[in-house]
């Protein structure tokens, strides 16, 4: 027997899955509330940032929930989503990092969430994604349960839209067994044109005359310029004169033969 409320469960059982090519998972830590069942999805870590990196969850049941902070009793408080609490969780889970919230409205296929990025130790990055997933009119008491969700990622070999593309991908992998248990609410209805006449659907989205860009036009090589071959000038003959030359001595001819 271990004196922790806290169990380790197997890969299979994780109440998040991310998506494929994300870091691998390590292990997993549960611990179940009167009021929820939380797990710490611990994630493969390189880097030289301190902390791990891991995804907290919990599922939350229509109890009501604690006001005060922490834990009392066996009730788990809901996380906060305001400003000052998601500040102390993240120099908590990234101490001596300058995070950057996004002022970016981001949403994915559970409603929006929020994100901070920054450069941890050499510069890799860092992201720091919570979420609150509820269906109802009040937020903190919510009838049909809630799911919140923490990602804490550094990653020196990733770029921002990488590390955010985990928040955007995840999947909820489990549900609680309780009477009207449902955050996330129903799926949305299929398109009205699915299945009927005149509506085609294409793979991808076909771009129009206007959109399509101009083909650009192919230089032609210019051909080699040949070098220019001088043509060496002989020098001009000078004509032969005619007459003796004026200061030069008059040299007889040759003597003639018989």
């Amino acid at each position: 027997m271990t004196a922790t409320r806290s169990l380790s469960v197997d890969p299979g059982r994780a109440m998040i899955v991310l998506p494929p090519g994300s870091q691998p998972v390590i292990g997993i830590t549960q611990r179940s509330y009167a009021n929820a069942i939380a797990q710490t999805i611990s994630l493969a870590t390189r880097g030289q940032t301190p902390g791990e990196n891991r995804v907290e969850v919990a599922f939350f049941t229509a109890a009501d929930l604690p006001d005060s902070a922490g834990v009392e009793g066996n009730l788990l408080k809901l996380p906060g989503i305001d400003d000052f609490s998601v500040a102390q969780d993240m120099e908590e889970r990234l101490p001596g990092v300058a995070m950057a919230p996004s002022a970016v409205f981001v949403q994915n296929k559970y409603g929006p969430f929020g994100y901070a990025f920054g450069r941890g130790t050499g510069g890799e990055a860092c992201l720091y994604a919570w979420q609150r997933i509820a269906d109802g009119d009040s937020i903190f008491r919510p009838k049909s349960g809630a799911v919140s969700v923490r990602m804490r990622i550094c990653d020196p070999k990733a770029s921002e839209a990488a590390l955010l593309r985990l928040a955007y991908d995840y999947s909820l992998n489990a549900s609680l067994r309780r009477s009207g248990w449902g955050p996330a609410g129903d799926a949305p209805a299929p398109a009205p044109g699915l299945g009927q006449a005149g509506a085609p659907i294409y793979p991808l989205p076909q771009a129009s005359i206007d959109d399509m860009p101009a083909p650009r036009r192919v230089a032609r090589p210019r051909p080699a310029r040949q070098p220019r071959i001088e043509s060496e000038r002989l020098p001009e003959t000078q004509p032969v004169p005619d007459r003796p030359l004026a200061g030069y001595p008059t040299v007889p001819p040759p003597p003639t033969t018989p």
